[in-house]
């Protein structure tokens, strides 16, 4: 039978890259380890790990897999202990999500944090690709997950609570800013700036232009420096796309292109830890998202 120490001790290997650095962090010695790896890969019936000596420790297909759902038990017994002991010190809820929706909901967190102050909010701002981020809310890694998305059954299990809208804009001279019913195919004719292909929103930006057949001839700049990007669009040199009501609001002096179809809105949803449902701090913050 698995016994919890096994699946903690093979949590622990994988996060820290190798048997010897969890072997230092439990104060336990390589060979005991080894030991409970073994014995866990023996009633599995499968090998976890490729062994290769000077190597990291590298999860098999089958290791993988079993790291997933390991994880997501771990994560469920902790959550079982604080449900029947109570919660009567400070404990850490982990949340992912976009600099802008963080500002667009900064008062609803403020207010969650008034509410429960022995709550202590960890907040990471630059989050992976949404099958990666789906992986570590499965895995009790993040307990809340607020992401875009332009498929709704991209994240299965997340829920909806909004929506951005993506516009084009250019400078007030750029041969575009007086056009009426821009084509994506004339979109696609004028040098564009795009944001870097690491940066997660590139993808959305990529996928929006392309159901309106805009693919940009010529990308004369890609980076995220928000400053340097508004710098060209303002002198005219080339069109960008960006999240309409970050412009509107808060970057004046651009206008927003006219195009015969509109780009399609960008679904915020989100996805909580699976056991939230038995957390009422966690219920609470889900719900101060959900407004």
């Amino acid at each position: 039978m698995l016994t919890i120490r096994q699946m903690i001790i093979f949590a622990a290997v994988v996060r820290h890259g190798s048997f010897r650095a969890c072997a230092e962090q439990a104060g336990l010695t390589q060979v005991v380890v080894s030991a409970h790896i073994r014995e866990l890969e023996s009633r599995l019936g499968v090998s976890l790990f490729e062994r290769r000596p000077g190597h990291a420790a590298a999860l098999t297909t089958k290791g993988q897999h079993a790291f997933e759902r390991i994880s997501a038990i771990l994560a469920d017994l902790n959550d079982l202990q604080r449900e029947l002991t109570g919660e009567q010190t400070r404990r850490t809820l982990n949340l992912t999500t976009y600099g802008f929706i963080m500002l667009k909901l900064q008062d609803r967190i403020d207010a969650f944090e008034d509410a429960r102050p022995q709550i202590e909010l960890h907040i990471r701002l630059d989050p992976p690709d949404n099958r990666t981020l789906a992986m570590q809310v499965h895995r009790g890694e993040v307990d809340l997950a607020c992401f875009y998305t332009m498929d709704q059954d991209e994240v299965p299990g997340s829920v909806h609570v909004g929506h951005e809208q993506l516009a084009i804009y250019v400078g007030p001279d750029h041969p575009l800013a007086s056009a009426k019913g821009v084509t994506g195919a004339a979109l696609g004719r004028h040098p564009a700036i795009m944001l870097r292909h690491e940066n997660p929103q590139r993808r959305l930006t990529d996928l929006a232009l392309d159901r309106i057949g805009a693919v940009p001839g010529k990308i004369i700049l890609e980076t995220d420096a928000l400053a340097l990007m508004l710098n060209n669009v303002r002198r005219n040199r080339a069109w960008i796309c960006l999240f309409q009501d970050s412009v509107d609001d808060m970057i004046p002096g651009l206008v927003r292109v006219d195009l015969a179809t509109p780009l399609p809105p960008v679904e915020i949803r989100l996805l909580s830890r699976p056991s939230a449902r038995h957390d009422p701090n966690l219920i609470a913050l889900r719900d101060s998202f959900c407004g």
